[in-house]
């Protein structure tokens, strides 16, 4: 699955148009029907920005299925997926797990904030 595909499911999942999308990653709504068309590939600190705005992780736009992960509940020895559980031995693993995505998010936008700042130079 292409990654316009998936975000435009993970899009029509928090039941947004493409203008609600675009106006809170302040952009046209072009771009994201170019993005969601796959005539364009957003770059990675709008891409981060668009995983941001979806609530999800930027690593699930490049993933080969699409789950919506709005809906992940944790329950007793797992992760309960709206469909299916995934089997985790501990929290503290989950929670681990959790933190790393955090960081390499946040990584991710401190370089696309320095390649701007390379760029403008």
């Amino acid at each position: 699955m292409s990654l316009g595909t998936k975000v435009r499911q993970y899009r029509e999942a928090k039941s947004w148009s493409q203008d609600d999308l675009a106006f809170r990653l302040d952009v046209t709504q072009s771009t994201i029907s170019n993005i969601e068309s796959d005539k364009s590939i957003p770059n990675s600190m709008l891409l981060s920005r668009i995983a941001k705005e979806l609530g999800i992780d930027m690593n699930q736009l490049f993933e080969e299925k699409f789950t919506n992960y709005n809906q992940i509940e944790k329950i007793e020895g797992g992760i309960n997926l709206v469909n299916g559980t995934v089997n985790m031995q501990s929290p503290e693993l989950i929670e681990s797990i959790l933190k790393n995505q955090e960081q390499i998010t946040k990584l991710i936008e401190l370089q696309g904030k320095l390649i701007e700042n390379l760029l403008k130079k």
